[in-house]
């Protein structure tokens, strides 16, 4: 019988079906305390990638040829390029995890590259369309209104902001317990005196209560995010307003602060980005420091102004 150190065997991955080893990937989403909407997100990309596969796939089957006719086969439906590389982000993030559980050998995950999309956030005029005053008195256009002014103040998530109550606001003090955030961590954020002006008036004409959301269903429940998403592009349509994007009030948001002097590492805060790299985007692309005195250091302005011409060339000399 031969002695010493035995060769590490896997466990039988030529053998280990991709269903058995999803369901251990969903089920260590959840252990590890992943916010819901994540889990059913990557529910969602792990199955539809074993539905393209079909029956009977194991994950000793799986080569890089599958992820490079996966993704051909996404880009000939017509499947936008940031689409596709965030699904393969996802399958990387699954088959990461069955390499660590020594389901299979290690694999490269492809993610195609991609331009990432610029989207225009709201222009002026649009926001001073959307923050008009009701006409109506129709509760839900108040609602709409006040969650409008709220998002454009503070730049927050709408995941953090249909998980407020009534008691979370302290708006003698202008600040707000965010209990629901990315990192899961509570805390405190401020509330300029703008949107404690508006907050106080939409509570009084709602009649909220303490363990009230702050922003309800018509019935009183918790407002869901896809509720939220379609009762505000109604209300934006409404006004004549056709981006309806709730994420685009967080980027607004961004774009004024900037742009009327704030501070980068306060943003960050404001934000609850997780590194500053995250913020400066916002910095780079809407700073106007660079060029407030651009005129005045530039070379070729500092050179024209010093050497002034006193006569005017007739001709120009080959």
């Amino acid at each position: 019988m031969a002695r010493g150190r035995q060769l590490k065997t896997k466990n039988n991955e030529c053998a280990y079906p991709l269903e058995a080893a999803a369901a251990a990937f969903f089920k260590n989403n959840q252990a590890r305390g992943l916010a819901i909407a994540t889990q059913d997100i990557y529910k969602i990309y792990v199955n539809t990638f074993i539905e393209w596969c079909g029956p009977n796939v194991s994950l000793g089957d799986i080569t890089t040829t599958h992820f490079e006719e996966f993704i051909l086969f996404k880009q000939n439906k017509g499947v936008k390029a940031v689409s596709i590389a965030t699904h393969m982000k996802h399958l990387k993030r699954f088959f990461k995890f069955c390499i660590e559980k020594d389901y299979m050998d290690s694999i490269e995950v492809i993610i195609p590259k991609y331009e990432k999309e610029f989207k225009e956030p709201y222009t002026d005029e649009e926001m001073e369309k959307l923050l008009e005053r009701p006409q109506s008195n129709r509760w839900t256009e108040w609602r709409n209104w006040a969650m409008i002014n709220y998002f454009f103040s503070t730049g927050q998530r709408l995941s953090s902001v249909i998980n407020i109550k009534i008691n979370d606001l302290d708006l003698e003090n202008s600040r707000v317990k965010l209990n629901w955030n990315k990192d899961k961590i509570k805390k405190y954020m401020p509330l300029s005196s703008a949107i404690v002006s508006v907050l106080k008036e939409y509570i009084k004409l709602s009649d909220l209560h303490e363990d009230d959301f702050l922003f309800p269903e018509y019935e009183g429940k918790q407002l869901k995010a896809r509720s939220a998403e379609d009762s505000i592009a109604k209300y934006n349509r409404s006004r004549g307003v056709y981006k309806t994007s709730i994420h685009l009030f967080r980027h607004t948001f961004a774009k004024h602060y900037i742009m009327n002097g704030g501070n980068p590492a306060k943003l960050q805060k404001l934000l609850n980005h997780k590194t500053i790299e995250m913020t400066m985007k916002y910095v780079n692309l809407y700073g106007t420091d660079v060029a407030s005195d651009l005129d005045f250091f530039n070379p070729l302005d500092r050179m024209n102004s010093n050497t002034k011409k006193t006569t005017k060339r007739r001709y120009i000399e080959n």
